[in-house]
C-alpha cells in the first residue's frame, strides 16, 4: 500500500504524464535479429512483462505473468525481485538491439526500471532479459554496467565467448544477492570455496613509529570462512532485511598465467541495505574446468586503507592464493 500511494503521488507530481506507460510499454528491437517472426515474439514478451509490472504496481499486487512466454525459473526471478522492491519501467517505448548469447538464445540489455523501494539514489537501474532460441523469456538479471568494455573483438573465438560467459556470470551473481537467492549462491560456489573478508584495524603508533615519523595506524585483518559458514550468516542477513542492493563497478578480468581455464575477476562492490552499507574490492576466482563455472574464492578488501584507495598492486589477483584450485 505504501508503494502504491508513493507511485500515485509521483503521477500527480508529473501531471499524469506516466499514466499511459502504465497502460502499455513497448519494446522495439532496432538491430541484431533478422527473423521477423522471432523478433515480434521477443518484442511482445518483453512488452507484456513491462506492462504487467506497471499494472501490478497500480493494483498493489504481484505481476500476472500467465499470458507471457516465460520459464518457471524466470517467473520466480521476477517475483523474487518484486519482493525486494516493486519495479516499473519509467518510459513508454524502449528501443534496444538484440544480442546473440554464446550459450545459445538471445539477450536484450539495459532495459530501464525504477525500483520504488530502494533509496532515492538507487532507484534508477537496468535489467537484462535472456531468451531461449524460440524467443521465450528464460532469465531476468539486474544489469552490471561496463561489462562489454572488456570484450575486445581481437580476442580468439574461445576467449571472447568465455568473457561473455563471465559477464553473464557476474550479473547472475549480483542478482542472486538482490533477490536473496541462497540456492543460486550454493550452486556458484564450489564445495571447498574459501570466503575471505578483510577489515581495517586501527592501532595506536608506538614510540619507534613516532620517532621515525611513521604514523600509519591501520592494518588489514583477514578472516576466512567456509562456504557453509558464509551462507549460514547470509541467510540470517537475508531474513532480517527487505531491500538489498549490490552494485559492481570498475570490473577487471585476469586470466591465470599458468591455468587458462582459471580467471580472476576484480570488482568495486557497493553493498547497501536498510541497516548497513559499505564499499570495497571484491575478487572472484572462477574455474571453467567444468561445464558450469564455479567460484573457488570470494575475497573482499576495504577500498580505502591508510587514507587512500587500495592500489591495483595491493588487490588480490589469480596468483595470490597458491594452489587453492587443486591444480
Amino acid at each position: 500500500m505504501r508503494t502504491k500511494l508513493l507511485f500515485i503521488l509521483v503521477i500527480i507530481l508529473l501531471g499524469g504524464r506516466v499514466y499511459t506507460q502504465i497502460e502499455k510499454t513497448n519494446l522495439s528491437i532496432t538491430e541484431g535479429l533478422n527473423d521477423a517472426k522471432l523478433k515480434a515474439k521477443i518484442e511482445e514478451n518483453v512488452s507484456l512483462l513491462l506492462t504487467a509490472m506497471g499494472k501490478a504496481m497500480m493494483e498493489g499486487e504481484f505481476p500476472n505473468l500467465s499470458n507471457i512466454n516465460i520459464s518457471l525459473d524466470a517467473s520466480i526471478k521476477v517475483l523474487s525481485l518484486w519482493k525486494t522492491s516493486v519495479m516499473i519501467c519509467p518510459v513508454t517505448n524502449v528501443e534496444r538491439k538484440c544480442l546473440t548469447r554464446p550459450q545459445g538464445g538471445y539477450q536484450i540489455r539495459d532495459i530501464p526500471v525504477t525500483m520504488l523501494d530502494a533509496p532515492e539514489e538507487e532507484q534508477a537501474q537496468d535489467i537484462v532479459i535472456n531468451f531461449t532460441d524460440d524467443g521465450n523469456i528464460d532469465d531476468i538479471l539486474v544489469a552490471v554496467h561496463a561489462l562489454t568494455d572488456f570484450l575486445d573483438p581481437n580476442f580468439s573465438v574461445q576467449e571472447y565467448a568465455r568473457r561473455e560467459i563471465i559477464a553473464g556470470f557476474v550479473e547472475e551473481f549480483r542478482t542472486a544477492y538482490n533477490t536473496k537467492d541462497i540456492e543460486c549462491l550454493e550452486k556458484v560456489f564450489s564445495n571447498n570455496a574459501l570466503i575471505i573478508t578483510g577489515k581495517v584495524i586501527k592501532e595506536r603508533p608506538n614510540s619507534d613509529q613516532v620517532l621515525k615519523n611513521n604514523l600509519s595506524t591501520e592494518r588489514i585483518e583477514y578472516v576466512t570462512q567456509t562456504k557453509e559458514q558464509y551462507l549460514k550468516k547470509l541467510r540470517i542477513i537475508f531474513n532480517a532485511i527487505k531491500y538489498i542492493n549490490v552494485v559492481f563497478n570498475d570490473i577487471e578480468i585476469m586470466k591465470h598465467p599458468k591455468y587458462p581455464e582459471i580467471y580472476g575477476v576484480t570488482l568495486k562492490q557497493y553493498w547497501n541495505t536498510s541497516s548497513y552499507s559499505d564499499e570495497g574490492f571484491l575478487f572472484l576466482l572462477i574455474d571453467f574446468t567444468e561445464a558450469d563455472p564455479v567460484i573457488h574464492i570470494r575475497a573482499w578488501q576495504p577500498s580505502v586503507f591508510n587514507g587512500k584507495e587500495l592500489s591495483r598492486e595491493e588487490r588480490f589477483r589469480p596468483t595470490s592464493f597458491g594452489n587453492i584450485t587443486g591444480k
